[in-house]
């Protein structure tokens, strides 16, 4: 299918949906002078993806060997010698004579005379007189005098002076302030609402000032924003009129009087009352009572019981006793020897010993990524018949079309914007050991389809719009 046909095919029915209007003959826009620009000159930023080398710092762990002194400790035995004073006990053995006394036993045989009293006891009953004492109540009524203070109540009238506060009446003027406002009526005009209206713009020169050069806005049909006629409508609003009035006002003044008034007065005189009041008095008299009680007695009775019994007994004898008793005398003699001993003696020992040290060591790693830079272009944005700019969302490829050269005798076909999609860069860090992996065949098939899509449909500054006509 052709270009042209294609540019027909879309554009027309889509012309026709947005103007509303048949293909009747009406004024054409080539009639109306002066209708402003077709197109707005748009600056944008732009960013340009360049790869750039750089270098990084990174730490590699090398084992550098070093030799290292320690010192241990070894025990060793050392013999000494000591000079030592030593005790020799030397015994002396020599005899002596000791007499003691012996104390021999010798039994004789005695008769002694063990008798001894037996007593026992016969009982026997006799009445005896018991005195007891006895203590009697006898109660006596006595009398005391109670001498009692009794305070009787005199009640006497005295005049005196009270002070009493009386309000008396007094008008007063007051200044009041009285709203007496009201309300009122107002017109209030409402701008009408901002349509866009498709309209016929005439090419004209601009002085671009991102670049500094003129520019030359070609002339077409763009959409101009037009106002509707506005409303007036009428508002109520309370207007306030604050008005002062003097009022009268009636106010209570205090005045101070003196008046004699009668209180009654309570004083209290004490009389002293003396009245005998009876007590019992309760003593106790002593009164002594005999009385015959019968009493059991056990008389004792003593007998005589005769026991004459031969006794053994030990009488002791002395006898002195003559014998010989060794005596050992021990004396000491101090003499000096000298003794070898062994002593532990600590002594320290260098050892030497390579260990193994892990140093970081800097370098420089090169490696890759992609940076944007930002760059302004300038591009001409369609605007509509009330100026404002037309922005189309970007379409597929099978609809990306370009106006064609020779519009239609009725309808003028607007120009359509194809706003390229946003790329997505992926910033990577590629070292000199891990190469960059390669994209699939799926993938660099799919990014040079894109390409040619891009290449084919995408519109650019130089593509003739056409002279529309009515």
């Amino acid at each position: 299918m052709k270009l042209a046909h294609l540019k027909k095919v879309f554009i027309a029915p889509a012309l026709l949906s947005v103007v509303g209007m048949s293909i009747a003959p009406t004024p054409t826009f080539a009639q109306c002078g002066g209708c402003g620009p077709s197109y707005k000159v748009v600056t944008q930023t732009v960013y340009e993806e360049q790869p750039v080398t750089a270098y990084r710092t990174e730490y590699e762990r090398v084992e550098v060997p070093k030799e290292v002194t320690t010192y241990r400790p070894v025990w060793e035995t050392e013999r000494r010698e000591r000079t030592v004073t030593v005790a020799k006990p030397v015994v002396e053995t020599s005899e002596r004579e000791e007499r003691y006394t012996v104390m021999k036993p010798v039994w004789k045989e005695r008769v002694e005379d063990r008798s001894y009293n037996q007593t026992r006891y016969v009982t026997e009953t006799e009445m005896r007189e018991q005195v007891n004492t006895v203590l009697r109540p006898v109660t006596e009524t006595q009398y005391y005098d109670q001498q009692t203070v009794v305070r009787r109540p005199v009640t006497e009238t005295v005049m005196q002076n009270q002070t009493v506060t009386m309000y008396q009446p007094q008008t007063v003027c007051k200044t009041q302030y009285v709203d007496q406002g009201g309300y009122q009526t107002t017109q209030v005009y409402t701008p009408g609402p901002t349509r866009n209206r498709l309209r016929w713009t005439n090419g004209q020169t601009y002085f671009d000032p991102a670049t500094g050069q003129y520019q030359y806005d070609r002339g077409g049909l763009h959409w101009i924003p037009e106002q509707r006629p506005g409303t007036v409508s009428n508002v109520t609003n309370y207007v306030p009129n604050v008005v002062a009035q003097q009022v009268p006002v009636t106010q209570y003044v205090p005045t101070q009087v003196t008046q004699q008034i009668p209180v009654q007065r309570v004083r209290y005189e004490d009389e002293v009352q003396v009245r005998r009041i009876p007590y019992n008095v309760t003593r106790y008299e002593q009164v002594q009572q005999v009385e015959q009680i019968p009493v059991t007695v056990q008389k004792p009775v003593t007998e005589r019981v005769e026991n004459m019994v031969t006794v053994k007994y030990c009488d002791w004898v002395q006898e002195e006793v003559v014998r010989k008793v060794p005596i050992s005398t021990t004396k000491m003699v101090y003499e000096q020897r000298v003794e070898p001993y062994e002593v532990k003696v600590q002594k320290w020992v260098a050892e030497t010993s390579t260990v193994t040290e892990t140093k970081l060591v800097p370098k420089q790693v090169q490696y890759n990524y992609t940076r944007r830079i930002p760059r302004t272009v300038t591009m001409r944005v369609p605007l509509d018949a009330y100026g404002n700019p037309v922005y189309v969302a970007p379409a597929t490829s099978a609809s990306r079309v370009i106006l064609p050269a020779t519009p239609s005798p009725t309808i003028a076909a607007p120009s359509n914007v194809v706003e390229k999609p946003s790329t997505i860069i992926q910033r990577s860090i590629v070292t000199p050991s891990e190469p960059a992996p390669a994209p699939s065949k799926e993938e660099a098939s799919d990014e040079e389809k894109a390409t040619k899509d891009e290449s084919t449909t995408s519109p650019s500054d130089e593509d003739p719009t056409g002279q529309p006509m009515l």
